[in-house]
């Protein structure tokens, strides 16, 4: 696919991000399926197996965050030189993200061999009752994260696939990988009559080797699309700009949560088990505005790099509007079967009310949270993320307070609220950020050049239908 194929600018708004999303949110979904498949065959070795994997979740979000310091600045600024027609350059930049997507697996993979033992035992605040959590949570993230290197390549390609607007290569590859992962599963898991199981090693394993038979097949396609290996190493700064204060956000965000592990893990493992198995159910919602927000980095990145601002504030508005639909469902369906989704992966009466608590108070907070993910899109495909990523950061970091003084009053509830409100005050933030940035306005040689066409041709040329200009711009 070259940069002429890819360019989306000429198709109607609303038409373009669904084109995109909607594989996008399949590829995604296949991803938050290897979390799923694993947390039901480990659900079968106890509480304490299930509270492990989920202690170390945050850590393994910590992983995909950073990566998006790679993949979403690339995805970016390839999506802007695409739609301004310098396909070498998209190229180029596309072998840069290879090489530093690789490069941070290898240095994430190195820390957490190292520091995996201190930081899980800070993690879970030297509580009595998590202790026994702690062993297995070491050796299953030590194993998870020999892998690193491969998750993150496997980021950064899917980002640079999705800048030349195929999204639906990564959602074949993805469902090849689950199919592998799968299978192994419950083999490595459990065992197969004289096989012995590995047990949560056994977990780790099969997660990195599906995602292993996707990297392969990734790096096969890129080196047929991207040509000749030449690493565009002066765009590396441009990259960083644009992705590291989304990453800094997404690591902050997972960063107070670790934070928060040990105020949950006061109450018991199976108040642990029911953070762990509330987020993993929430996250099908999440990668649903996600998907969106990706999609947005790619459509608004590319009317900006073909000079239309106005195009692009609309992408965003339509994002916005789509994103506000999909998580009133999402609101809808946590609160009223929050019980049999938790059911699907623990039986254990304290784990399930807990769970089912936590999800229905979460259930207020979908519209805002949706949001703010969409907007955080839209602002890196502008090339803007600061000062969006500076607004989620201080949500973010006032919820651990709001937490201890929720907990001081409510116990658990108290928590569980105060995340609800500091999800909302970002939703909020995000909006103002986005309707009143001022990389929407036109400089004064682009206004000039607008209205010179205007009085010339009219809105859309000599003979255009003002039904059919709000449609291909992607009106409400």
């Amino acid at each position: 696919m070259n940069a002429t194929q890819a360019n989306l600018t000429h198709l109607p708004l609303r038409r373009a991000l669904l084109q995109l999303c909607i594989p996008i949110t399949g590829a995604m979904t296949l991803e938050t399926a290897f979390n799923f498949v694993n947390g039901f065959w480990v659900g079968k070795l106890g509480t304490a197996a299930l509270a492990a994997i989920n202690l170390c979740s945050f850590t393994i979000w910590m992983l995909f965050a950073l990566t998006g310091m790679i993949s979403t600045g690339a995805n970016s600024v390839i999506a802007q030189r695409i739609g301004a027609g310098q396909e070498e350059e998209a190229r180029r930049v596309g072998w840069l993200a290879v090489v530093a997507g690789v490069g941070l697996g290898t240095l994430l993979c190195m820390l957490i061999q190292v520091f995996a033992d201190p930081y899980l035992t800070w993690q879970a605040s030297h509580n009595p009752a998590v202790q026994p959590v702690l062993k297995a949570g070491t050796v299953y993230l030590r194993q998870v994260f020999w892998f690193a290197p491969i998750f993150c390549l496997n980021e950064c390609m899917s980002g640079i696939l999705r800048a030349y607007g195929d999204t639906r290569t990564p959602l074949r590859l993805y469902a090849i990988g689950f199919a592998v992962n799968f299978a192994l599963d419950p083999l490595l898991i459990l065992g197969y009559g004289s096989w012995p199981g590995l047990g949560l090693r056994g977990a780790a394993y099969a997660s990195g080797f599906s995602f292993l038979c996707v990297s392969v097949l990734f790096v096969a396609l890129l080196q047929r699309r991207l040509g000749d290996f030449r690493p565009a190493w002066g765009w590396l700064g441009e990259v960083l700009r644009i992705g590291l204060p989304t990453a800094m956000t997404a690591a902050f965000f997972c960063l107070i949560y670790m934070l928060m592990a040990p105020l949950v893990g006061g109450y018991g493992p199976s108040a642990l088990a029911a953070l762990g198995l509330g987020h993993r159910i929430e996250s099908f919602s999440y990668l649903v505005s996600h998907g969106l927000g990706v999609a947005s980095i790619t459509l608004v990145g590319q009317h900006m790099g073909a000079g239309d601002r106005r195009k692009a504030y609309q992408a965003g508005e339509q994002a916005v509007y789509l994103v506000s639909v999909l998580m009133g469902i999402s609101s809808l369906a946590l609160f009223f079967f929050a019980r049999p989704m938790v059911l699907f992966f623990s039986a254990d009466p304290e784990v399930l009310e807990r769970a089912v608590t936590y999800l229905r108070w979460m259930s207020l907070c979908q519209w805002s949270t949706g949001v703010s993910v969409v907007l955080e899109g839209v602002m890196s495909g502008a090339g803007r993320p600061l000062l969006a990523g500076l607004a989620a950061s201080g949500c973010a970091a006032v919820r651990l307070p709001m937490a201890r003084y929720g907990a001081s009053l409510y116990q658990l509830n108290g928590i569980w609220a105060a995340m609800v409100a500091s999800r909302s005050l970002e939703g909020l933030l995000y909006l103002i950020i986005f309707a009143r940035s001022s990389v929407w306005r036109l400089d004064p040689a682009e206004s000039r050049t607008q209205a010179d066409e205007f009085f010339e041709t009219g809105p859309s040329g000599p003979n255009s239908d003002p039904l059919a200009d709000e449609c291909a711009g992607g009106g409400r």
